[in-house]
């Protein structure tokens, strides 16, 4: 999992994780700060190709998360706009994705992850 932090306009990015070899995830770029009414976007490495499904989430500065998008094709796209902030999610390969972020206003931390399967898309529908 990758740590995105927003602070009141600014977006900050902090890896979780202190060792790359063991994270399943790797945010690109490592630190990033965006102004108030600036946009950005951040990257997602995939490191492990078992773990097809990758999200983002937002949480909130009272700790409240809130799931933005579950995207496990090349080429999905969604887009979320939600108060403080705007997203666009783009699953850009297997192994990379993306999150554009615009007219951010309120403090936010995101975070990337990666599954087997997700709650919003489980294997067992296609079945």
């Amino acid at each position: 999992m990758a740590l995105f932090p927003v602070l009141w306009g600014w977006v900050l990015l902090a890896a979780v994780s202190t060792d790359a070899a063991t994270s399943l995830v790797e945010q690109k770029p490592r630190w990033v700060l965006v102004p108030h009414g600036q946009a950005e976007t951040l990257r997602c490495i995939l490191k492990d190709s078992q773990y097809p499904w990758m999200s983002w989430y937002q949480q909130d500065l009272r700790g409240q998360l809130q799931v933005l998008a579950s995207l496990r094709s090349t080429g999905d796209e969604e887009v979320i706009n939600l108060p403080g902030a705007n997203y666009r999610a783009t699953r850009v390969s297997e192994s990379e994705l993306s999150l554009h972020v615009a007219n951010v206003t309120q403090g936010r931390t995101l975070f990337c992850t990666c599954s087997k399967d997700t709650v919003r898309h489980p294997n067992w529908e296609n079945e």
